[in-house]
């Protein structure tokens, strides 16, 4: 081997041996993307080390700055440049006043880089402000904290002292300071940086925890109202007491509550009758206030200044004057018992103590009854729909009135029955309404015709003859007596058991009632004297046919005249939304008329809404008829009438000019 080969393997062999030293030809190398996420060891080489401030530790593992006989733990991260941890590194401890856990000082940090020394004062009777700071040597790399820690040392045993309140006799809400000192138990040498916490039976503190300072003084302001802005009054204790600190307190005297003002604090209420089937009692509410802040537990005398003659408060069946308790709140709170008579409610509400202290309710009232026989009231969208389609709707709204003409309850249910299609079985009112609908689908009735049916828990309609806005049974009439009923599918006016038809047994009695009618069907000898009683009512839908049915077609003189049904039994109109349109074929070429129409009477679009009566009146009736005005028609001529459904079916007929 020459001289040259020699120095080449040589200059490869330190190669090899350095980058071995480096950790390798790229693997675990610092820095490299294939390096593992742990802490650096002794074997790696490390560019930077940073090291954080120290941290105090107390016996409970709370940060503190403060060091009693009892000792702390300081603790410091060591890292690289990119934040991980260093763990083997020497870090060194560096404090006043204090001794450390290891004679050097120093200790090595973990897997983790945390570095952890306990730390104990030099001397049991030093006090003061000192400083503790840290450095780390990683082979040969170093850093330091860059702040240094400053923190108190305090004696083992420390008390309160010379506890004072600025002021021990203060009116309701009125505020004090109040001052103590934290002391060294056995030399009386005042302690800083002591924790205080502050509470009392009533009241508020700013700030409730105070530490320490100049020369152990703590100061704080006690306010007689409480965290929910309650008054105080009477005495309060207030105590100071610290982390194994014995506690201490001072008595201050709050003068009584002296209420100032009474407010109306209520929105409107609208109660119900006893017999409304709603809540059988309200309440509405008063608050007192003295200095703008609510007073509690004092006695507010209620009093009834005008209402219905049945109506009674505070406890049922009482109309004489009553003491009410403002609660925590300052809230006055009178519970109402309405009666069976409507009319409105004053309520005077005035302190016990100051009798020039009042307030007056407002917008109360009682109202709202149960629903009657003629306060039910059914109104729709259309009555006419497609019978030929599933899904096309018309909604029902029910109308809901009490005697006296006012809204029945929020949440008053009627149900609702159909003959064919799909109803919404039931709706819950508010302000007196509520709106269910009417669908298109099977089963579909022969003849077209949909009977649906609506009933409500309510009451049967009278003449109060005594006057009293009571139903007494012998004294007052009833309107229309009612009782069982039924679902008149054939629109006969009778229940006949064998068609099937829809039949709610109320099982009231065995009197006389009224005659059934379409619109109010009643089972006979089913009725008594009550009032209570279930109110019904019957509406008639038409599921009509795409393709009209042509009666009475004429066209002679100067008028076209023809009527249009939605089935050939000539039972319902065509479907709500179809159009009727009239064109003229002028046929006569010899003269010199030229034939014309003019829509006259008649519905174009088809109307929403009609009186379907019976199956075999509605033919007669006038509702389908068509009527258009001809001018300078001749015989030959011809009129075109297109009927086109909401489908878009579109029918034709012409008609001869006679």
């Amino acid at each position: 081997m020459n001289k040259k080969q020699l120095t080449l393997k040589l200059s490869a062999l330190a190669v090899s041996v350095l980058l071995a030293s480096c950790g390798g030809g790229g693997d675990g190398y610092y820095g490299s993307t294939n390096s593992n996420s742990g802490g650096n060891t002794g074997g790696s080489t490390v560019l930077a080390v940073n090291v954080t401030n120290v941290v105090l530790y107390d016996a409970a593992n709370a940060v503190t700055t403060s060091i009693t006989a009892a000792g702390v733990t300081a603790k410091v991260k060591v890292t690289d440049a990119s934040g991980k941890a260093i763990s083997g590194a020497r870090v060194t401890f560096n404090g006043e006043g204090v001794v450390f856990g290891t004679s050097n000082a120093a200790v090595l940090s973990n897997a983790d880089g945390e570095a952890s020394i306990s730390v104990k004062p030099e001397s049991l009777d030093a006090n003061g402000t000192y400083q503790i700071s840290a450095a780390a040597d990683f082979n040969g790399t170093t850093a330091s904290s860059k702040l240094p820690l400053y923190f108190t040392l305090q004696a083992a045993n420390i008390v309160i002292a010379n506890m004072v309140a600025a002021n021990t006799s203060l009116e309701s809400g009125a505020s004090t300071n109040i001052t103590l000192k934290t002391q060294d138990a056995t030399s009386k040498v005042n302690q800083n940086n002591v924790t205080v916490n502050f509470s009392a039976d009533c009241g508020t503190f700013e700030p409730a925890t105070v530490a320490s300072s100049n020369q152990g003084d703590v100061t704080t302001a006690y306010k007689s109202i409480d965290a929910a802005g309650k008054l105080c009054e009477g005495e309060q204790t207030i105590s100071a007491v610290g982390s194994n600190i014995p506690l201490q307190s001072v008595k201050v005297n709050i003068a009584e509550i002296k209420p100032d003002s009474l407010v109306y604090t209520s929105e409107p209420v609208n109660l119900g009758i006893t017999s409304s089937g709603s809540a059988s009692s309200g309440q509405i509410e008063f608050t007192l206030y003295a200095n703008g802040t609510p007073a509690a537990n004092k006695d507010v005398n209620i009093e009834l200044l005008r209402a219905p003659e049945d109506l009674s408060f505070v406890a049922l069946g009482n109309r004489i004057p009553k003491p009410v308790k403002s609660d925590p709140n300052g809230k006055v709170v009178v519970t109402l018992y309405p009666g069976n008579k409507p009319g409105p409610v004053e309520i005077k509400a005035t302190l016990d103590s100051n009798a020039n202290v009042s307030a007056l309710s407002k917008n109360v009232a009682v109202s709202t009854g149960r629903v009657t026989q003629a306060g039910l009231s059914l109104s729709v969208s259309k009555n006419s729909l497609q019978n030929v389609i599933d899904g096309d709707t018309a909604t029902i709204t029910a109308r809901m009135v009490d005697r006296t003409g006012n809204a029945v309850p929020d949440g008053t249910v009627i149900s609702f029955v159909a003959e064919g299609g799909s109803v919404t079985p039931n709706c819950a009112s508010s302000n007196g309404q509520c709106t269910v609908t009417l669908s298109t689908q099977n089963p579909r009735p022969l003849d077209n015709r949909v009977t649906v049916l609506a009933y409500v828990e309510g009451d049967k309609s009278f003449n109060d003859l005594n006057g009293d806005n009571l139903y007494t049974a012998g004294v007052d009439a009833l309107i229309s007596n009612i009782g069982d009923f039924f679902r008149d599918d054939n629109e006969d006016k009778t229940y006949n058991a064998n068609l099937g038809e829809y039949l709610y047994k109320r099982s009231a009695g065995n009197l006389a009632c009224a005659l059934s009618t379409i619109t109010q069907p009643n089972v006979a000898a089913t009725c008594d004297n009550n009032l209570d009683a279930v109110v019904r009512q019957q509406l008639l839908f038409a599921f009509a046919e795409n393709t009209p049915t042509f009666t009475n077609v004429n066209a002679s003189g100067s008028l076209l005249s023809f009527k249009i049904f939605g089935n050939s039994a000539l039972s319902v109109p065509m479907p709500t939304g179809t159009t009727v349109s009239v064109t003229v074929e002028d046929n006569t070429k010899n003269n010199d008329l030229s034939c014309s129409s003019e829509f006259a009477t008649g519905s174009t679009p088809v109307a929403n809404v009609f009186d379907l009566m019976t199956p075999t009146t509605f033919q007669n009736s006038t509702a389908t008829y068509y009527g258009y005005r001809l001018k300078e028609c001749a015989s030959g001529d011809f009129l075109k009438v297109s009927v086109s459904s909401p489908d878009s079916k579109v029918s034709t007929i012409y008609v001869p000019y006679q």
